[in-house]
């Protein structure tokens, strides 16, 4: 066993349950953080991106306002 594993086991054996539960639920949610992430497609395009990976995003900003506002007068700059 490793160390984490033994220090583990000390730790769970001290708590109550509440708190072994939440204790273990802490564990178990990093262990589904540390899983290698799924990959949809491993072939990628000329540009060396995943092949569908822009296609989910198309018209995404379809309803944006692209429309730049006007800027401000600039402030009045003291006379010296």
């Amino acid at each position: 066993m490793s160390r984490v594993t033994l220090d583990l086991l000390a730790t769970l054996e001290k708590l109550d349950g509440v708190a072994a539960s939440k204790l273990e639920r802490l564990v178990r949610d990093a262990i589904d953080l540390a899983q290698p992430s799924a990959v949809e497609s491993k072939e990628l395009d000329a540009h060396g991106w995943p092949k569908g990976y822009w296609e989910k995003f198309a018209g995404c900003f379809a309803n944006e306002e692209w429309d730049v506002p006007e800027d401000n007068a600039p402030e009045p700059t003291p006379d010296w």
